[in-house]
């Protein structure tokens, strides 16, 4: 039964408490375990990846391909993407507008790979901390940038990095979204994977490595159906780039 005004004031402060509208509860803060997980494997990775980071000025076979192509115009960079390296053109895009804004230097090539390996490492403490705690996470997330191939492509102006970290921030997005089967968390999942594939084809078969763990672990139909959903939409995008740079 509805109170009125009058018979609030009568009966007291404790009716107005009781038919006051309710605070909304406060998102949790990240814990301290989480955010040691995210900032040691980070600031490891970057530390290493800073370390020598120019190799005397000297460069690889392929980043010179990189420096160079970044270097042309857009133009340039798709005439030339219409008969060799089409799976790499998203990639040499990227490179000639971070070249246009902060210079085209060594410096500038390496950079973007060392920040994305950075955030991969990351991704893999969330990954550890979420499938086994914060110890697994935290030494998961630390042993990864002392990997050699993880130094070896943090530090190199190719794409690599970049789908590394990519593949691995969709891979804790597919872990998110199985409990809450929000469609926003799949869709942040299907773009974050379709752009991991774009700047390099490979990157697809881990999409197969997400089909089967779902269906190993035996998860519920409707997240199969959720994933089905975001891979059917994954394929259609990288299938033009497929069929085209298959000649």
């Amino acid at each position: 039964k509805a109170l009125s005004p009058m018979s609030v004031a009568e009966r007291g402060p404790a009716v107005a408490l009781a038919v006051s509208p309710p605070v909304p509860a406060r998102r949790p803060s990240p814990s301290p375990a989480t955010t040691v997980v995210v900032i040691a494997p980070l600031s490891l990775t970057i530390a290493l990846g800073l370390w020598g980071i120019r190799r005397q000025n000297t460069m690889w076979g392929d980043e010179s391909v990189t420096y160079q192509l970044a270097h042309r115009d857009l133009s340039q960079i798709w005439r030339t993407a219409q008969h060799v390296d089409l799976v790499h053109a998203l990639y040499y895009a990227v490179m000639h507008e971070i070249f246009g804004l902060f210079g085209g230097g060594l410096l500038t090539l390496r950079l973007p790979s060392v920040l994305a390996m950075s955030v991969a490492a990351s991704g893999v403490g969330l990954l550890g901390l979420r499938l086994a705690g914060p110890r697994a996470g935290l030494l998961a997330g630390l042993v990864f940038p002392l990997l050699p191939q993880v130094q070896k492509y943090a530090q190199e102006g190719r794409s690599y990095a970049m789908v590394c970290a990519l593949v691995t921030w969709a891979t804790y997005t597919l872990l998110v979204s199985i409990p809450h089967r929000t469609r926003w968390r799949w869709a942040v999942y299907g773009s974050t994977m379709l752009l991991a594939c774009l700047l390099h084809e490979f990157a697809v078969l881990a999409l197969v490595a997400h089909g089967v763990t779902l269906v190993v672990a035996r998860v519920p139909r409707p997240v199969l159906r959720a994933w089905s959903v975001a891979a059917a939409g994954i394929v259609a995008g990288l299938l033009p780039l497929a069929i085209w740079s298959a000649g």
